[in-house]
């Protein structure tokens, strides 16, 4: 990392348009294998694209269509992956309520028809709640919960080769609450962990006990609200927070430990792992860390977080004003920066469509939304390099 340069969001919004046959949805920002960034929206029931014409600048003029799986099969929700040869790949939950998958042919290039992964057996049917990881030999991962409350699980049998048969993976004593989203992170050698929302309200993980293979059972990371009694006497403890948990985000900070961010009661907590990291690590002892409001008048309503070409993790929040919000990682305590207003695009945002953060080749951070007049807008960080 270059201790001379300076990043800074630029100050301004810009937009990527719309195609002239619908308004957009809930993008999604992936990178090609060249480094261009591409966005995947929804519109219609379909999935239409737009991509950087170079690595780090300039944009196509024109969406893409990548239609939708049938006539009478129409998207609902979508995430997008990367095979292990930088090969993008769309998967999307249909109003059928089954997987479906749409991939790149070639690196950066060229995509194949739709193709369905089915659904779980039983007469399980997929929800909205799903992502998609990778392991650590490459091979991509999709977690979905189902119909039945469960987590299930499907995964390529060899890196950018074919997919296995839907296995379960369960579901947290205290249930699955169906209205958070779920998130999957990497640990540092390679293992994946997911995250839940429990019926409890208390966050809930399960964890790869080896790269690529095998599960642990789930366990609870609490509720800000409990007690940890740690440190012990004659020390004391942190007081419980009165704060909720929703919607959380795993990242991994640069050292390679994950932290989970969870938004509620307008504002954010997070925890994190206790080095050394192995299956089953230690999560932040105290408990949950409780951030504040961006302002006494202003809460924040979703949330998402992202690595930063200097190493620290960056949230990037929308808040009820109306306008997106930002805070990072810093060295002095409280270790996070102030919230600062990144303000609104003209035609104001569209909360319900919530964010997307892309990292550019060069490691600038961009983040995509949706404006009320149903195009997707943008800003980006700069780059300022000091003089002495």
């Amino acid at each position: 990392m270059d201790s001379k340069i300076e990043i800074k969001w630029v100050g301004r919004w810009e937009s990527l348009g719309k195609p002239p046959e619908t308004e957009l949805g809930r993008p999604f920002a992936q990178h090609n294998h060249d480094g261009r960034l591409e966005v995947f929206a929804i519109g219609q029931g379909a999935i239409f694209n737009i991509a950087q014409v170079f690595p780090n600048a300039g944009w196509r003029e024109n969406w893409g269509n990548k239609g939708s799986p049938l006539s009478d099969v129409h998207i609902k929700a979508h995430v997008v992956g990367r095979n292990g040869d930088g090969r993008q790949e769309i998967f999307a939950i249909g109003d059928d309520n089954g997987l479906w998958q749409k991939w790149q042919v070639a690196p950066n290039n060229g995509w194949s028809d739709w193709k369905t992964l089915g659904t779980p057996p039983r007469n399980v049917s997929l929800t909205e709640q799903f992502t998609v990881g990778r392991n650590q030999d490459d091979r991509q991962e999709v977690f979905a919960v189902g119909s039945d409350g469960n987590v299930w699980q499907i995964f390529q049998t060899g890196p950018n080769n074919g997919w296995s048969d839907w296995t379960e993976r369960g579901k947290p004593p205290a249930e699955t609450r169906p209205s958070d989203r779920i998130t999957v992170g990497s640990n540092a050698d390679g293992r994946q962990e997911l995250f839940v929302v429990g019926g409890d309200a208390a966050i809930w993980h399960v964890w790869q006990v080896a790269p690529n293979v095998g599960w642990s059972d789930w366990k609870s990371l609490g509720t800000p609200r409990d007690i940890f009694n740690f440190p012990p006497p004659p020390q004391t403890p942190e007081p419980p927070k009165d704060r909720d948990l929703s919607n959380p985000v795993v990242q991994r900070n640069e050292d390679g430990h994950l932290e989970v961010f969870a938004p509620g009661n307008g504002a954010f907590c997070n925890r994190w792992q206790e080095k050394p990291i192995f299956p089953g690590s230690l999560w932040r002892q105290e408990g949950w860390n409780a951030k504040p409001r961006p302002s006494a008048a202003v809460g924040i309503v979703w949330l998402d977080a992202a690595l930063n070409l200097n190493g620290r993790l960056e949230t990037l929040a929308l808040g009820d004003d109306g306008a997106l919000w930002n805070a990072r990682q810093v060295d002095e305590p409280p270790f996070w920066s102030k919230w600062e207003t990144l303000g609104m695009p003209e035609a104001k945002i569209r909360q319900g469509d919530r964010l997307t953060i892309g990292t550019n080749q060069d490691g600038r951070l961009e983040v995509f939304l949706v404006g009320q007049d149903g195009t997707i807008w943008h800003t980006w960080q700069v780059i300022q390099r000091s003089v002495g």
